[in-house]
């Protein structure tokens, strides 16, 4: 979700423009037949809900086939004829403010930073959740989120510019979650163990970090979209004589 909005801000730096289109599009009926919100936590502010949401689903045999034959549950195509809806059809480079999609190449691991080319492509591979939305190819390479190397694309942000970097944090904690009970626990547990590692190593370089208490949240909770923003707004109002200071700097 990062690199959509990040991409439409990029496009047109009118919050308010960019809030009412998201809003339009996850109200939409297209958008609401996917049935993504199925992957909303019940509970789990461990990191782990959406992967847990996933196993259970096949277990009971929902979308079995699907996941069992195909590389996604929501196929790329899709993705980008959603994302028409919210970006304009140019390229990275005529964004009115500096934008870059990062992405994990699912076949040899490494990172990769989109700073050129058509800019519905480049978000759609950084939106491309492993397992949920199917890799895009761009350049002969199959390409999915970022998280895998970045949860937080801090160092993209310090190649793409030299101004300070204000960076977020949504990335779940696992204290004071539920219990380990089993194996898929134990597996999933540590996963969400590596995330949270991995984003403080991210947050390391970044001039200010706001973060968002969004542990109640999932990524597919898009009921609880008006919430989430509060949520973000009251987290940069707290940290607001920081960014002040940031915009001294730049």
């Amino acid at each position: 979700m990062g690199a959509i909005v990040g991409g439409m801000y990029a496009q047109h730096p009118d919050a308010r423009d960019v809030e009412r289109k998201v809003v339009e599009l996850l109200q939409s009926k297209s958008f609401l037949r996917i049935g993504l919100e199925a992957f909303a936590p019940e509970g789990a502010p461990d990191g782990i809900g959406t992967v847990e949401k996933l196993y259970g689903r096949v277990r009971r045999g929902y979308g079995i086939l699907r996941s069992a034959w195909s590389p996604g549950i929501v196929q790329a195509p899709i993705l980008l004829a959603f994302l028409r809806r919210l970006l304009d059809d140019r390229s990275i480079g005529q964004c009115t403010i500096p934008f870059a999609a990062v992405c994990c190449d699912l076949m040899d691991g490494s990172e990769v930073v989109c700073t050129k080319g058509p800019i519905l492509t480049a978000v759609a591979a950084s939106a491309a959740i492993p397992g949920v939305v199917s890799p895009v190819k761009i350049d002969g390479r199959s390409l999915v989120d970022g998280g895998p190397t970045s949860m937080v694309p801090v160092d993209a942000a310090r190649r793409l510019s030299s101004l300070p970097v204000l960076a977020v944090n949504v990335t779940r904690g696992v204290r004071g979650t539920r219990k380990v009970t089993n194996a898929i626990d134990v597996v999933l547990r540590a996963g969400a163990i590596a995330r949270m590692q991995l984003t403080e190593y991210n947050l390391r370089d970044a001039d200010v970090v706001l973060r968002p208490r969004v542990d109640s949240f999932g990524w597919a909770d898009f009921s609880s979209f008006r919430r989430i923003v509060a949520e973000g707004e009251r987290s940069a109002r707290a940290m607001i004589l920081s960014i002040r200071d940031l915009t001294k700097r730049g």
